[in-house]
């Protein structure tokens, strides 16, 4: 597995990074993305970063606007990619066209998709990943790069309530809190909803499901044109579930083109292997599914209850 410095001394050798992550990206696939990318601009202004990927994403407007270089640009640049367990789960394929790329990422390992990787499951998220490369670096952090690994860490850890928030947690998210950015800002930016979407989030909690210590949703096509939802707001209302007494696993399935979009969650219970059974994966207690078929849902809610 790479180490920090054999990254660093990557990134000292280009002229030309690009900087990809997973489809659907969330706030940690964001944060680690445009974090580092503020890091290299900030240590290196000599060098050429962009970002690559869209910006789909409940309040976009926190982010920076990606960059997409051409394909001449990224078959001779370094490309890492962040937060990203297999190769079909990366956004944009071009970066298969350098010879020369890094993986960062904290899901267990699944396959190879990059040619030097890094691969720690023990972290709490790929920004806390970006945050650890910049101390062992030695790299100054500015107050925006700060703010874009602080979003990627709080929302992968739920807002610390995971049981990675651990001391090797604080110490790197003390070393971020020295670039005096507003943790309150952060999380209003990305926490907070217009009322339309909080209402809609209301709606939704009436249709939850419960079957012993287990809640889910379903929401077909119908429902969604129902409601006024899209399908990526609906997937990002999984955790709406997450803090009800007595449920210890959750799931939400979603219709999407070629069948039902599935988020499996759970406190305390390994779920990722029911994941696996359809193509999917992910972490033991957040794992997805790209897409199964409906008859499918009741067998993967049985196996759910059984876990």
């Amino acid at each position: 597995m790479l180490t920090y410095k054999e990254i660093r001394e990557f990134i000292e050798r280009n002229d030309s990074i690009v900087i990809f992550r997973h489809i659907h990206g969330d706030y940690d696939a964001y944060g680690a993305q445009l974090g580092l990318k503020e890091l290299i601009k900030n240590n290196y202004p000599e060098k050429e970063v962009y970002s690559a990927g869209d910006r789909d994403i409940i309040n976009p407007d926190f982010l920076d606007d990606m960059d997409n270089p051409d394909v001449e640009t990224i078959s001779r640049s370094l490309c890492i990619i962040v937060d990203t367990s297999t190769r079909d789960r990366v956004e944009n394929k071009n970066y298969l066209l350098s010879g020369n790329s890094i993986r960062i990422d904290h899901h267990p390992y699944a396959e190879e998709i990059c040619k030097h990787e890094m691969v720690d499951p023990s972290a709490s998220s790929a920004s806390q990943l970006i945050v650890e490369l910049a101390m062992d670096s030695g790299w100054s952090m500015s107050a925006r790069a700060a703010e874009f690994l602080y979003a990627g860490i709080s929302s992968d850890t739920l807002k610390m309530t995971i049981d990675k928030v651990d001391e090797r947690l604080f110490l790197d998210l003390a070393f971020l809190m020295k670039s005096h950015f507003s943790v309150n800002k952060v999380n209003r930016a990305i926490y907070d909803q217009n009322t339309e979407l909080f209402n809609k989030e209301t709606q939704l909690r009436t249709r939850i499901r419960f079957e012993g210590d287990i809640a889910y949703l379903v929401l077909s096509d119908k429902d969604l044109k129902i409601m006024n939802l899209t399908y990526r707001e609906a997937k990002d209302m999984v955790n709406i579930m997450g803090n009800i007494a007595g449920i210890e696993k959750y799931a939400m399935f979603v219709e999407y083109e070629n069948g039902y979009g599935v988020s499996l969650r759970s406190h305390t219970h390994p779920i990722s292997w029911i994941a696996e059974k359809y193509g999917g994966g992910g972490h033991l207690n957040a794992s997805g599914i790209s897409a199964v078929k409906e008859e499918d849902i009741k067998y993967i809610v049985k196996l759910l209850k059984e876990a």
